[in-house]
């Protein structure tokens, strides 16, 4: 089969990455949508894309800051983990902290935390739960592809300090993601360049311990 694309754009609050799939039908899947509509759309306009779907990594208001706009003009389904569920209710408030006009989007299918796949048209990704930074993270896996939003950074790891963090889900989950692959895979990460798997296990002393 033939590898899908990426796009990477660094959105406008906390330098958050959003990240559009495609592939050669001109379909189009939108990885964590952050402040910056016009960023996003932009570039799927300059591809002539067809947006199936938003999928969220978390619901943090920097990932899903232009979710609604999104939703509004391309009438597009959004997933979001249900252990987020909370995080997605409290979005007008972190809109108000951060300062900045967003609506709060609706969540049209909730991910079970167990499930192992989501299939939107032909896109077809492996899910990993790795609750931590928020109760209901969860990475998307296509081809050798990991966008695993801010469960891990090239060289750090995401925060455990905010209200709805756990550290001890963190651990649980870098030791099981870490031990969850074969090969080597590009990290597309929430914040920050991409690494891989193995450049992360060799340089980064928060997942270097975990590895069995």
């Amino acid at each position: 089969s033939v590898m899908v694309q990426y796009q990477r754009i660094v959105t406008n609050l906390l330098e958050e990455n959003t990240y559009i799939v495609y592939n050669e039908k001109n379909d189009c899947i939108i990885i964590d949508p952050g402040f910056g509509f016009e960023l996003i759309d932009k570039f799927i306009q300059s591809k002539n894309l067809s947006p199936l779907a938003i999928l969220a990594t978390h619901a943090h208001f920097d990932h899903l800051a232009s979710a609604a706009d999104l939703i509004d003009k391309y009438k597009l389904p959004l997933y979001v983990c249900d252990k987020d569920e909370l995080v997605v209710e409290n979005f007008h408030r972190a809109a108000g902290y951060w300062g900045v006009e967003s609506r709060q989007p609706s969540v049209s299918h909730w991910i079970d935390c167990d499930d192992k796949q989501l299939v939107v048209g032909d896109f077809s990704f492996s899910i990993i739960f790795n609750p931590g930074h928020s109760p209901g993270c969860v990475s998307f896996i296509i081809d050798n592809l990991v966008f695993c939003g801010d469960l891990i950074f090239k060289g750090s790891i995401g925060r455990t300090d905010l209200p709805l963090s756990s550290p001890r889900d963190m651990a649980t989950s870098l030791k099981f993601f870490v031990n969850s692959f074969t090969s080597d895979q590009t990290l597309l990460t929430g914040h920050g360049e991409e690494t891989t798997l193995y450049q992360e296990l060799k340089t980064n002393p928060y997942l270097m311990k975990y590895e069995k």
